[in-house]
């Protein structure tokens, strides 16, 4: 293959393994969205933002991100996936910079509405796609998965050490590690994509059209189906952040310190998952068994939660939560990378980020919500019953991928 060999050429020349810098681009760059994340609701209410304009601020991101994952990840298709990831990051140093200088809350807003148009995973998923072939995609695909979950231990520790210096500081420290994180980039990664085999389409026309390829994949059968399930995943996902601590509070009588060790187990567990398990797993059972797998999982664990108020059953169903979604946030990206043509990775892959931030936006909302509504166990029941849709969605993309034999484990 002409791509493989140039590749082979170029990294020869280098001595870090672009697998490495990729992995290590990640993890620098959530580490810098962990440091700022936790600063939010109390620089928020620094202007005197209530929770509304605190929910709006949180959704910015994540709507921006819905939009802009596509298209750069169409736009890495046509250029290279390098330029990409350096636009993408010199716009992160950006967002952190005005984070950092903001003395007011519309500045602040702005800053993480330029903060969600930098993102990187789809590019970074490209990338592994580009250089692996199917047998290893989705072990490729997991060291990025877990350079996420590193960052999101390591960022908090961080924000949670300079903010007694102020929001400042910390904001600073996140743009600096984004420079960084940019020469990193422009000095150790080389190219991954064959120009020859790129899409020809200009960055005009692959903007303009990016809903429309949307559409189309969710209209072709075994693809639509999986982003459905991706969907369905993340908005189930997406309320644990709020509902879990809530119950954590409620059972256990649980603090701010007994919080922040919650979301370090879950980064643990991120990337004990897709860094060392998942590889594993695909080759022992195939993508189409683990994308049943996922959901079952996130299924007991959100219905056992509720239920027993026992810390070792909280403990289990944080593991079981953690572990099912991050099968899923490795298997899908691995599994729809090989439904389409090498010209189109980076487009579809940045449609499948989007169906993901598209996700996170009304998941925390609904939770929070059914939780004050109708009771503790609520939130659960529900993101169970959607968990267990998914698994059905599962089944039959299992089945079909079987009748059609369309494996993903050879």
């Amino acid at each position: 293959m002409k791509g493989r060999s140039n590749l082979e050429y170029r990294q020869t020349r280098w001595r870090l393994s672009p697998t490495i810098v990729v992995v290590m681009t990640i993890f620098i760059d959530v580490t810098g969205f962990g440091i700022i994340l936790p600063l939010l609701p109390f620089y928020a209410e620094t202007f005197q933002a209530g929770s509304t304009a605190l929910g709006v601020m949180i959704a910015s991101f994540s709507i921006m991100q819905f939009i802009f994952s596509p298209i750069l990840g169409r736009i890495s298709d046509n250029i290279g996936r390098k330029p990409v990831l350096l636009i993408s990051i010199t716009i992160s140093v950006a967002s952190f910079i005005l984070f950092a200088t903001a003395n007011s809350f519309l500045l602040l807003l702005i800053s993480r509405i330029i903060a969600g148009m930098a993102t990187e995973t789809a590019v970074a998923q490209a990338y592994i796609v580009d250089i692996t072939n199917e047998k290893e995609r989705a072990k490729g695909i997991g060291k990025v998965g877990a350079a996420h979950g590193a960052g999101f231990i390591i960022g908090p520790v961080i924000s949670g050490f300079l903010s007694v210096y102020g929001f400042s500081i910390p904001g600073f420290a996140a743009a600096a590690l984004a420079l960084m994180n940019l020469l990193f980039v422009l000095f150790f990664l080389p190219e991954s994509l064959d120009r020859s085999q790129s899409g020809g389409q200009t960055a005009v026309d692959s903007n303009v059209g990016y809903l429309r390829k949307l559409a189309r994949a969710l209209s072709t059968p075994v693809t639509g189906a999986v982003l459905v399930i991706f969907f369905i995943v993340f908005l189930a996902f997406s309320a644990i952040p709020v509902i879990v601590p809530l119950l954590g509070i409620s059972f256990f009588g649980f603090g701010s310190v007994e919080m922040s060790y919650f979301f370090v187990y879950i980064g643990i567990i991120q990337i004990a998952s897709q860094g060392f398990v998942i590889g594993r797993l695909v080759n022992k059972f195939g993508e189409e068994k683990l994308m049943m797998l996922g959901p079952l999982l996130m299924v007991i664990g959100m219905f056992l939660m509720p239920l027993i108020p026992s810390i070792v059953v909280f403990l289990a169903s944080i593991t079981m939560i953690s572990f099912g979604s991050g099968i899923m946030r490795t298997i899908v990206p691995s599994f729809i990378s090989k439904r389409g043509s090498v010209n189109e990775r980076g487009g579809i892959l940045g449609v499948t980020q989007s169906v993901a931030s598209i996700a996170q936006i009304p998941g925390p909302l609904i939770g929070g919500f059914i939780f004050e509504a109708a009771g503790l166990a609520a939130p659960f029941l529900l993101s169970s019953a959607l968990g267990a849709f998914a698994f059905g969605l599962g089944c039959r993309v299992f089945q079909t991928c079987g009748r059609i034999g369309f494996k993903t484990n050879t």
